[in-house]
């Protein structure tokens, strides 16, 4: 009983210091950072939240999940900016990840581990920038460790757990598309985790089913009422269908897979995690000689006994995101957040274990502080990184233009539809948006925009150029047609991230 007390007390402690750390650092990178709308959903996001805001249920965009927007509504009563109030949902809800992780990874592999695997999540400068980051990435991926670590629990031990468990697959159904399978998938990874001797436990997937038929049901009900047709999720079957009838989707799958396993996985994790990944897939657990440590003392990592279950049950969610993500066609990083940070749990026991066989080495004292400090270190290089590209690279990481761009035209020109490849312009200007098919022609584009009454058309050079090639040459005026556009604004501050502003003449 005193042992379970004070590992409790080491629970909490750990838990403070590294929630702490995490909402420092990512509250000075919101500070520091100039944000600004860096995806066509996040206006979509912020549109949402502003009409939950007032009260206009029915007339949101069916394809964005509710959760994220509705938070962001909630806090725009207290901060008058949509934008500000929805990047600090994300700045609330980015930290909390050091919760869930903590109580996997100590579960998992002890203690020594536990507390690696937390810092971790507070320093790594991808977590700490979708920390302040307009889009339900941060959130969703503090809600996946969250319900996994619950729907353990709940199997487990039952009682309140067994609410806690759908309630928060439910939450994670309303924030991600992907949510949607994963809520469908947790049974068999109850299965995996308590099979076999547990399987009495298993009845406790009863209540759990009943009462995620419940949410689901009612959450069908609502898109019923928004869209005239039920479904659990309209996102999700929006991407299947794109999946399904999109023209090459072979070729762009095996792309999407190649990139995103000898690409963006070794990017993302780095060499320090990669490095120690392989020591704690691989190291088995070493039998325990001579007297036990006092009892508030836990094993070493080393020594710490492995859960195969409990790996596998955590390696099967990471691998449902993974394959998921495929399904998107797109690697982007942000779509595999979740099982990143799952397999850097193994690279916080391999660190663990080779700090502590580094103690019994010649100057073993220093030896054994390598691991975590080469994972500090590259960490804090990649925050200094961070900052310092927002303010001294010639083009920022964030397209800083479309802001610039945006909010000449609210001041200067009267408003009207915009055609352009992405919303932010028209967001920043206070303007209705709308865009060129991707393989439209010059001649095809300029049709279609003034087919839609559109009033002003603009080209950017960090997107559109490369995702919709025909409007490519309006970033030259020379090329614009004189019949149908006349030239407002360049905004070319940046290297590689021009924008143009023209007039449709009707």
């Amino acid at each position: 009983m005193e042992a379970s007390s004070h590992m409790r007390k080491d629970a909490m402690r750990d838990g403070a210091f590294f929630l702490v750390l995490a909402f420092a650092l990512r509250a000075c990178h919101l500070w520091i950072v100039p944000g600004v709308l860096d995806s066509a959903d996040a206006v979509g996001y912020l549109e949402t939240a502003r009409h939950l805001a007032a009260g206009d249920l029915w007339d949101i965009d069916p394809r964005i999940p509710i959760l994220y927007p509705l938070l962001g509504a909630l806090a725009h009563l207290f901060v008058h900016d949509y934008e500000r109030a929805s990047s600090l949902v994300s700045l609330a809800a980015s930290p909390l990840l050091v919760i869930p992780v903590y109580a996997l990874s100590r579960a998992l592999h002890g203690r020594k581990a536990a507390r690696i695997a937390a810092l971790t999540v507070a320093l790594w400068p991808w977590l700490v920038g979708y920390g302040s980051r307009i889009g339900p990435d941060a959130l969703g991926c503090t809600l996946w460790f969250l319900a996994i670590w619950l729907l353990a629990r709940s199997v487990d031990k039952g009682g309140a757990w067994l609410l806690a468990a759908p309630l928060a697959f439910f939450a994670l159904h309303v924030t991600r598309a992907e949510g949607t399978v994963l809520m469908f998938s947790a049974p068999l990874g109850a299965v995996i985790l308590y099979g076999g001797k547990d399987n009495r436990k298993l009845l406790r997937l009863i209540p759990f089913a009943l009462i995620s038929a419940a949410l689901l049901g009612g959450y069908a009900l609502f898109m019923k009422g928004l869209i005239g047709q039920a479904t659990v999720s309209y996102r999700a079957g929006l991407v299947a269908h794109e999946f399904f009838f999109s023209a090459n989707v072979p070729t762009l799958f095996a792309k999407t897979f190649i990139k995103t396993v000898f690409e963006v996985y070794p990017l993302m994790l780095g060499p320090v995690l990669l490095l120690f990944m392989g020591v704690g897939f691989f190291h088995k657990a070493q039998p325990r000689t001579g007297a036990a440590n006092a009892t508030r003392d836990e094993p070493a990592a080393c020594h710490h006994p492995r859960t195969l279950r409990l790996e596998l049950y955590v390696l099967y969610f990471a691998f449902v995101q993974w394959l998921l993500s495929l399904f998107v066609l797109s690697p982007e990083p942000r779509y595999q957040m979740s099982a990143l940070v799952a397999l850097s749990l193994f690279s916080a026991r391999g660190m663990a274990i080779v700090g502590e066989q580094a103690a019994g080495l010649p100057w073993g004292r220093w030896l054994r502080t390598l691991p975590v400090a080469a994972l500090v270190s590259s960490m804090a290089l990649g925050n200094a990184v961070g900052v310092a590209a927002a303010y001294l690279s010639d083009t920022p990481p964030q397209p800083q233009e479309y802001k610039a761009a945006g909010e000449w035209m609210r001041e200067h020109l009267e408003p009207g539809l915009v055609f352009t490849r992405k919303p932010q312009v028209g967001y920043y200007a206070g303007m209705p948006s709308t865009g060129p098919a991707l393989d439209d022609a010059l001649e095809q584009a300029i049709a279609r925009a003034k087919e839609a009454g559109a009033r002003y058309l603009v080209v950017d050079e960090r997107y559109t150029a490369k995702m919709a090639p025909g409007l490519a040459p309006l970033l030259d005026p020379a090329n614009a047609p004189p019949r149908d556009l006349r030239l407002l604004k360049i905004f070319s501050e940046y290297e590689k991230a021009r924008i143009v502003i023209y007039d449709i003449r009707h």
